[in-house]
């Protein structure tokens, strides 16, 4: 398979590569240092849980998802031996998502495996480069969120909802 010259790729395309191939070079980063299941919402949401135990609800909006669909990270991280559910110590009625020792080494090596790959970055990139690419992803990630994605999409008539 030839790969795709780098001046013929949009925004978009090059964003998503460069997302893939950071992701790509995490996991096998983190595969080094004995943690070898790696998935995409480990770094954030290990590294969030490792500053603190946080509520599924809380989770999901960090996440910008459903408190469903962080449950089923969690869910996974919980059978993966890297967190687990307690009670809150303030409300018996709640729960919150607490890292295992386990859990608590592998968000450590994803903050040394993080940290190494942006410092190689700042080898190659300018700090004012990487500055104004940080700038474009906070507006590219404010642009799109699902709410106005969804109300663009109607504007346009292009929605994917099924109509009934």
């Amino acid at each position: 398979m030839s790969e795709v010259s780098d001046e013929v790729l949009g925004f978009g395309d090059s964003l998503a590569l460069a997302r893939l191939a950071w992701i790509r070079e995490t996991a096998a980063r983190l595969e080094q240092k004995g943690f070898a299941e790696y998935r995409r919402s480990d770094a954030f949401v290990l590294r969030r849980l490792h500053r603190s135990p946080s509520s599924l609800g809380t989770l999901g909006g960090e996440l910008a998802m459903t408190r469903q669909g962080a449950r089923k990270i969690i869910d996974t991280l919980v059978e993966r031996g890297y967190a687990r559910i307690a009670p809150d110590p303030a409300d018996a009625r709640k729960s919150n998502v607490v890292l295992t020792k386990r859990g608590g080494n592998y968000a450590r090596a994803i903050q040394n495996v993080i940290a190494a790959m942006n410092a190689e970055l700042h080898d190659d990139v300018s700090e004012r480069d990487l500055e104004s690419a940080a700038r474009v992803l906070r507006v590219l990630r404010h642009l799109f969120t699902e709410t106005r994605s969804s109300e663009h999409e109607e504007a346009r008539g292009t929605s994917t909802q099924k109509t009934p």
